[in-house]
């Protein structure tokens, strides 16, 4: 159970910490309106209007913290039965 909360919590915070650093580049850049999206699974979006920007965090991100703590949790019971 840790494992699974702690790989969670290491893949919200790096796509977190991506996500605001492509903000940033997107802004300084003048980029125009993007999304980065698996289907309908959003996990960032940044929209420029003429006086605005905007940068959102969509659905995508807590699910694929619910992954990455997944294949943690798979990785720590592997390496506990291989060990003893």
């Amino acid at each position: 159970m840790i494992a699974l909360l702690l790989g969670g919590l290491a893949v919200a915070i790096a796509l977190s910490v991506a996500g605001l650093v492509l903000g940033i580049v997107a802004q300084n850049g003048d980029w125009s309106s993007f999304r980065v999206a698996i289907g309908p699974v959003v996990f960032f979006a940044f929209e420029r209007s003429r006086n605005v920007t905007s940068t959102t965090f969509g659905s995508g991100v807590p699910l694929a913290a619910l992954g990455g703590g997944l294949v943690n949790a798979v990785g720590a019971g592997f390496l506990r039965r291989r060990t003893g």
